[in-house]
């Protein structure tokens, strides 16, 4: 079994990868609703909200460390974790991989539980990233991002889609078009002019209350795929906002993505009983938020995590994020992310 040299505790490899904002189409990134919704497309953002793993040696049998819970946990190899607790998906993870001794495995996540904006997808590519590190493997985008979403679904026992972790592999903002056998995704850089246009318009609060995912997405899907023709006229509609939503995003247009997030949220959230909120819904229809932003919605699956939105005109930054607060939602940084930061001795695990 490897084991690396000890050398006092010196870092091997530090991974950090970014969340994501789901700006339009999110949800038909899930086998098989892609399939049953043509031109089906989901765009997104990355975001530095980050997700943090970094590997260190240590004398002995192998280490799991969470930064957020102050917890640890100690397992004879990386094999022997359970997958469930507080460990469960990273662990799950580790058993791709050959077993390891000797190492200490540290994360942790900038966002709260249930955020919304795939900080477990996040922290789950971020580990991979950073074991393909220390084995010195590689592997391309597409295939990472569907093993990933493979170990998570089995994790899960649910479905789940990829959009988080092809966000977290590529940054930048994507439009991800899934077809028959391959997903493509184009791409916006951070630092283009595009990508500066949403970075001054967008942001990001808290609700204070953290949403699961899993169940919400089996409640809004469970009509598609019965064949219920009103849910798939709403998911039409959602495929429609969201190719609008990129090409807006692509043009720079932002009060033309305003309206597209906003088509895409009033659609959303009729698909499924609890993924709006009453605090969400006042705070939307409010005169004085709807006069200053063009378009909002709860991110991921709804019924919490972090709100999302654009303002008509950025110097009215502070004059939300008041209102914001004054409603009982906590502003977060919205700053787009160029993508993963690896420091490895070794491959970068990723091309």
């Amino acid at each position: 079994m490897a084991k690396p040299k000890y050398r006092g505790g010196d870092p091997l490899v530090k991974v950090v990868v970014p969340n994501r904002v789901d700006l339009a189409g999110g949800t038909l990134d899930i086998f098989p609703l892609y399939l049953l919704v043509p031109t089906s497309m989901t765009v997104n953002a990355a975001i530095r909200v980050e997700s943090i793993v970094s590997i260190r040696p240590v004398r002995g049998t192998a280490r799991l460390v969470s930064d957020n819970f102050s917890r640890r946990s100690e397992a004879g190899d990386t094999h022997s974790f359970p997958t469930r607790g507080a460990f469960g998906l990273v662990a799950a993870a580790l058993r791709h991989f050959p077993p390891r001794t000797g190492i200490e495995l540290r994360f942790g996540n900038d966002s709260p539980v249930g955020s919304g904006i795939g900080a477990s997808s996040a922290l789950l590519i971020a580990t991979m990233l950073a074991m393909r590190c220390l084995l010195g493997r590689q592997k391309n985008w597409r295939e990472m991002a569907r093993e990933a979403m493979e170990i998570e679904a089995a994790y899960l026992k649910n479905l789940t889609g990829s959009q988080d972790h092809i966000a977290a592999l590529r940054g930048g903002v994507q439009g991800i078009r899934y077809l028959p056998g391959r997903t493509e995704a184009e791409r916006i850089p951070a630092g283009s002019l595009a990508g500066r246009k949403l970075a001054a318009h967008g942001f990001l609060a808290g609700t204070g209350k953290a949403h699961f995912s899993a169940g919400l997405n089996w409640r809004m899907i469970r009509g598609a795929i019965d064949g219920n023709p009103v849910a798939l006229r709403r998911f039409r509609g959602i495929a429609d906002a969201a190719r609008d939503a990129w090409e807006a995003v692509s043009a720079g247009e932002i009060d033309r993505l305003g309206r597209a997030v906003a088509r895409e949220w009033a659609i959303r959230r009729m698909i499924a009983r609890g993924i709006s909120t009453q605090a969400v819904d006042r705070l939307f229809s409010s005169p004085e938020f709807r006069k200053m932003v063009s378009g909002a919605k709860l991110c991921g699956a709804g019924g919490g995590g972090m709100v999302f939105g654009l303002l008509r005109d950025p110097g009215n930054r502070e004059a939300v994020e008041e209102v914001l607060r004054r409603r009982g939602f906590s502003p977060f940084p919205f700053r787009i992310s160029a993508g993963p930061r690896i420091s490895c001795e070794g491959g970068d695990g990723v091309r």
